[in-house]
């Protein structure tokens, strides 16, 4: 993916649409490295991502959405729990994920 240039202000959502083998997926596993660019830089605040060490990209990933072309559901949950699931591992309170959670 040659000369590839994205802007995205913090808070913005996106989505990323266009023909099969545009390179979509492409780029967004490169957002938030799942695949690595042969070159260039990816910066996110400033910051070039593909030199994170573990700890930082552990982190990093956890501020990242993304939400894959085909995901998987537990299919012997419901919505809430679904989406409960990987806020529990990562470590929020069962008090803290209902109240962000509301009402599903």
């Amino acid at each position: 993916m040659p000369n590839t240039s994205l802007k995205i202000e913090k808070g913005q959502v996106f989505g990323i649409i266009g023909k099969s083998g545009a390179g979509k997926s492409t780029l967004l596993r490169c957002l938030n490295l799942l695949e690595t660019p042969d070159e260039g830089e990816i910066l996110v605040e400033g910051r070039d991502i593909t030199k994170f060490n573990k700890r930082e990209l552990r982190e990093y990933r956890q501020r990242v959405s993304m939400i894959f072309q085909h995901f998987n559901l537990l299919s012997n949950s419901n919505v809430f729990k679904n989406v409960a699931f990987p806020l529990e591992i990562a470590g929020h309170k069962k008090d803290y994920i209902e109240k962000g959670l509301g009402n599903f």
